[in-house]
C-alpha cells in the first residue's frame, strides 16, 4: 500500500485535519489527504469523476480514519467514503477531534459501528490497533575479512564421471527395454559408486602392472 490511512474529512474543518494529519505522521503513519493528494478535484463537486479519484486514493490506503468535527454532520463525501471503504477494506477507525465533537453528529449514528480512537492515550490505541506498513531496516553489511572466505567445495564428480553420466542418461531409452543392457548399467553404477568412495582399487591402466614406467 503506498499509504498507511485515508483521512475521511470535511473540508470545513480543514485546521482540524491538519492537526490529526501532523500527528499521525509524527507517528511515522503515511497519511493521504484529498486535498493534497488531489489537488484538482472539488469536493463542492458531486460527480462520477470526482468519485473515480477517491476511490483509487482509497485503494492505496490500509486504513480510514473519519474525523469526526463540527462540519462532519454535513459532509456529503464522508459517508460515502466509509461505507465504500468498509466494504472494500474494513479497517476504519473515528477519530473525535474533541470532547464536543460527537454532538454535531448524533443524527450519524453510523459512526458507533467503528472504533473511536480515545483523546487520551491515543498514542498507544494507534499503535496497538491501526495497521502500519513495517519499514524495511537498513543493517550495516560488516566487511568481510580473509579469514571468512570459505572456498567452494570440490565437485564431487569429474569431468569423466559427468561424462559418463550424460552416456547412462542417452542409453536409458535403450534400457527400458532390454533387461540385459538394464543389467549392465546397474552393475557399472553400483562399481563407480564403490570406487567414487574408496571401496573399490582403481581401474588398472596400461603401464600400471609390474610397476612399469607410464
Amino acid at each position: 500500500m503506498k499509504y498507511d490511512v485515508f483521512l475521511s474529512h470535511s473540508s470545513k474543518d480543514k485546521s482540524d485535519v491538519d492537526r490529526v494529519r501532523d500527528e499521525l505522521t509524527g507517528l511515522g503513519y503515511r497519511v493521504c489527504v484529498d486535498y493534497e493528494v488531489l489537488p484538482a478535484i472539488r469536493p463542492e463537486d458531486v460527480t462520477r469523476e470526482t468519485a473515480n479519484a477517491l476511490v483509487e486514493a482509497m485503494r492505496d490506503c490500509s486504513s480510514l480514519i473519519y474525523v469526526l468535527s463540527p462540519g462532519s454532520a454535513s459532509s456529503q463525501w464522508m459517508p460515502w467514503e466509509m461505507g465504500f471503504f468498509d466494504g472494500a477494506n474494513g479497517t476504519v477507525f473515528i477519530w473525535p477531534v474533541d470532547g464536543e465533537a460527537e454532538a454535531y453528529a448524533k443524527d450519524r449514528r453510523y459512526v458507533d459501528l467503528y472504533a473511536k480512537i480515545p483523546v487520551e492515550g491515543r498514542r498507544k490505541f494507534l499503535e496497538q490497533f491501526l495497521p502500519r506498513e513495517p519499514r524495511p531496516k537498513v543493517v550495516a553489511c560488516p566487511p568481510v575479512a580473509p579469514v571468512d572466505f570459505q572456498p567452494r567445495p570440490p565437485k564431487l564428480f569429474g569431468f569423466g564421471q559427468e561424462k559418463a553420466t550424460e552416456g547412462f542418461g542417452q542409453r536409458l531409452p535403450a534400457m527400458m527395454s532390454d533387461p540385459e543392457q538394464a543389467m549392465q548399467a546397474a552393475t557399472e553404477i553400483a562399481i563407480a559408486w564403490w570406487r567414487l568412495w574408496g571401496l573399490m582399487p582403481r581401474p588398472q591402466r596400461p603401464g600400471d602392472m609390474h610397476g612399469e614406467e607410464r
